[in-house]
């Protein structure tokens, strides 16, 4: 099946995505340049493993380094705005809860949701510039459901910490409103990602256990979930802030 962007025609400005340079990310990077869009890619990974396009500019910090995250934002924005934030950044390790460290507990809240704090605070200052910001953060499915059908075991760090992340996501939408900012996140299910398929032992097509709960019966592709974050982003969606939406394919019917 080929998945096509949703094209939302921007009147300008300027977004940062964070984990810029993989999967939704990376898809969200390219939907936000294509509707017009001046993109700020920022990763932990190097720039030279990426194709050049000429409306995105690359920035290397580390979402947990608050003071990284200025600096890159002041080098790159000085002055401008800042129109709108995609926290994407994250990891995943699949670990049941007896093999989880306080290493691992630690070092997944710090990425995902740690991180998307920092990182719009960081950006609050280029945001309030801005006459109409949003944010949206990419949770997960798991943050409102305990998943143990590829793996045995759930992922309990991964899972609290995108649970904590939909509810800075309202604690977002409820504080930023004053300044005209809206923050709404997305939750997506199994999406067809270099991090899914290291945690499918990566196969191309949904596992069986999986697709047999799954109504659309395959892999989401981070294209429909790019489709969905932009819609956030944009005008259409100008009174809707504190939300959630899910992007599972119906899993959650099941």
């Amino acid at each position: 099946m080929t998945v096509g962007h949703l094209h939302l025609a921007f009147a300008g400005g300027t977004a940062l995505v964070t984990g810029g340079r993989s999967g939704i990310g990376a898809s969200t990077v390219d939907l936000l340049a294509e509707s017009g869009l001046s993109v700020i890619a920022l990763d932990v990974s190097p720039e030279d493993a990426v194709a050049h396009r000429p409306a995105v500019r690359h920035a290397v910090a580390d979402v947990t380094d608050e003071a990284a995250v200025t600096t890159a934002l002041t080098d790159l924005l000085g002055e401008s705005p800042l129109d709108y934030v995609v926290n994407s950044a994250g990891i995943h390790r699949q670990a049941g809860l007896e093999s989880l460290s306080a290493a691992d507990w630690r070092q997944v809240l710090d990425v995902n949701l740690v991180g998307a704090a920092l990182t719009t605070k960081a950006a609050l200052p280029w945001l309030r510039r801005s006459a109409g910001a949003a944010v949206v953060n990419v949770t997960s499915l798991e943050a409102s459901r305990v998943v143990a059908l590829i793996n045995p075991e759930p992922v309990a760090h991964y899972a609290a910490s995108k649970a904590g992340l939909e509810m800075l996501t309202a604690s977002m939408a409820r504080d930023l409103g004053r300044y005209g900012i809206r923050a709404n996140s997305v939750a997506p299910g199994f999406i067809q990602t270099p991090m899914a398929r290291a945690n499918h032992a990566g196969v191309a097509a949904l596992p069986e256990q999986a697709a047999a709960r799954v109504p659309m019966g395959r892999y989401g592709d981070p294209a429909e979930v790019a489709s969905a974050i932009a819609f956030l982003l944009s005008e259409g969606a100008s009174y809707i802030t504190g939300a959630s939406l899910l992007i599972d394919g119906g899993f959650s019917t099941t």
